[in-house]
């Protein structure tokens, strides 16, 4: 008897998922927002209705899929129900909405303290997610509760977050230590009640009344190989912007103490914001955060984080040189390789430092140095900064325009024994395009003897559609930056795109995604980040 045609549209109906998982549909990265929030009181406080429908309204608005929360204090179901989450509860204080099914409780610690949930996103992806509340041991926010001069009191006040944080982290270690967890990404996200190592440091510490502390707390998941989401996206310290308390009460001290950490190979961060507004008054007397992520299942790639910076040789917005403020903002950006532009070596003007080594010795990468000319006693160019063996450097020279010019190629050694070349730029300035051409012309000569892949970066002073663009981009995977955030000079008042970021062959290459950064302070050019993966 022959089958009907229903009965095999049926079957083959039956089997889709398997197909979907085996055609490759499976495969394709999802990309989620998490939030973290403390709503205060159930977010009652401006009235039992009105303050859970402006944290709902706030929630809706940010586009969240997953809230770790705070303080949630009998508000937490409703609020669920009102998004069209899942709920995920213990005790009365923490509590998980995913827009997502939980799979599993993965709780440890106390339960005022801490709830965990095993997600399932989309592509049979797993997420392991914490929402989580630290204690303090006294006061230090409100006016007149703070003194400056005694920082081992500071450091006290906050130190009972740090004992429950690193009992609470040996837990979920324990926790997640069966097999069936292996690779799945963490997500810790919630009320620390401390400040983070990662701002009170002495190059910005004019904003912290002079004050640098290296809170213990923040340690805890950063030495355990997790990302402070906020800061890997806002790598200059701005303690206005920053700030999660106290949107309500601006009289107190300003701080960041609500943090979203993560792990994990598969995820990317793509952006992090602080919410801290609403039409008819912000219900909290947090702000929330937000970070938005993008997982994707392992590949057998090589991932690779790239920066592009000219640091103007470590000289502020402020007229103050601070190359530890560069080594700041660069520490927290994770990157591979970071092309630098306007470096000293020995020169007068930054004190006779060697910019590119001093840069590599902080940030524990490998440094070379190439120069464009002799200057105030030292020399005047390049550096390139890398996390993996330098194997050789050489400088390219180019061409003399308004000053000379070099670029720097260093081979390098990737974990996989493959070698790649990177190569770093900072072509001639005015507005005449002529030397900047002939430079480019240069290079593109070099480059096209290359036969390994490569990646250039660079200040190349001038903009897309240009023939300086169009020579060194041709074959080339471009790190394109998102339309409505693309320039990058200057930093304070951006109206330029002059810093690219291109790897060849372009067969070789994927991008995931590339952004500019904001560092208003540090230089007068903003930074460039690219994540690309060089294929096997």
């Amino acid at each position: 008897m022959y089958l009907t045609r229903r009965f095999w549209i049926c079957l083959l109906a039956s089997f889709l998922p398997a197909l979907a998982c085996e055609s490759g549909l499976a495969d394709e990265p999802v990309s989620f927002r998490t939030m973290t929030w403390n709503i205060w009181h159930g977010g009652r406080e401006d009235g039992e209705k009105i303050g859970p429908q402006r944290v709902v309204d706030i929630i809706k608005r940010s586009g969240a899929d997953i809230v770790a929360m705070q303080e949630t204090y009998g508000s937490g179901e409703w609020i669920s129900e009102q998004l069209g989450f899942h709920f995920h509860p213990r005790g009365t204080n923490v509590s998980i909405h995913s827009r997502y099914p939980v799979l599993e409780d993965i709780s440890v610690f106390e339960e005022f303290k801490c709830v965990g949930a095993l997600l399932e996103l989309p592509g049979n992806r797993k997420l392991a997610f914490y929402s989580i509340w630290l204690p303090y041991d006294s006061e230090i926010w409100m006016e007149g509760t703070r003194d400056v001069n005694d920082l081992d009191a500071m450091k006290a006040a906050c130190d009972t977050s740090r004992k429950s944080l690193e009992k609470m982290w040996a837990l979920i270690q324990q926790r997640l230590s069966d097999a069936k967890y292996a690779g799945v990404p963490i997500v810790i996200a919630g009320d620390f009640n401390s400040m983070s190592h990662l701002d009170y440091i002495a190059p910005f510490q004019d904003q912290f009344d002079g004050v640098v502390i290296d809170w213990p707390t923040s340690h805890i998941l950063s030495d355990a190989g997790f990302q402070d989401a906020y800061r890997q996206a806002h790598p200059e310290v701005n303690r206005q912007d920053d700030r999660t308390w106290t949107p309500r009460f601006p009289e107190q001290q300003q701080d960041r103490i609500d943090f979203i950490y993560y792990r994990g190979s598969q995820l990317e961060l793509r952006d992090a914001a602080v919410i801290d507004e609403h039409a008819q008054g912000f219900p909290s007397d947090h702000a929330a955060v937000v970070s938005d992520f993008v997982m994707a299942n392992p590949t057998p790639n090589q991932k690779l984080r790239l920066v592009t910076y000219n640091i103007k040789h470590g000289l502020g917005n402020d007229g103050r040189v601070d190359l530890d403020r560069t080594a700041a903002l660069l520490n927290n950006l994770h990157a591979d390789f970071i092309a630098l532009q306007e470096v000293d070596n020995q020169v007068k003007r930054s004190g006779k430092i060697d910019q590119a080594q001093a840069l590599g010795k902080s940030l524990n990468m490998h440094a070379a140095f190439g120069s464009f000319m002799d200057y105030q006693g030292g020399e005047y160019g390049l550096g390139l900064l890398s996390k993996h063996p330098i194997v050789a450097s050489q400088e390219i020279r180019l061409p003399t325009g308004n000053e000379p010019r070099v670029a720097l190629a260093c081979q390098i050694q990737l974990p996989d024994q493959r070698e790649i070349m990177v190569v770093n730029l900072h072509f001639d300035w005015v507005e005449d395009d002529k030397f900047r051409f002939q430079q480019a012309q240069e290079l593109a000569s070099y480059l096209n003897s290359l036969t390994m892949p490569y990646v250039l970066m660079g200040d190349f002073n001038d903009q897309l559609q240009s023939r300086t663009l169009d020579l060194l981009s041709r074959g080339s995977l471009a790190a394109v930056k998102p339309k409505q955030d693309r320039f990058t000079f200057s930093s304070t008042a951006p109206t330029k795109e002059i810093d690219f970021i291109f790897a060849a062959p372009e067969k070789a290459w994927q991008l995931k995604f590339s952004r500019v950064l904001n560092g208003k302070l540090t230089s007068d050019h903003r930074p460039v980040l690219a994540v690309v993966e060089l294929n096997p």
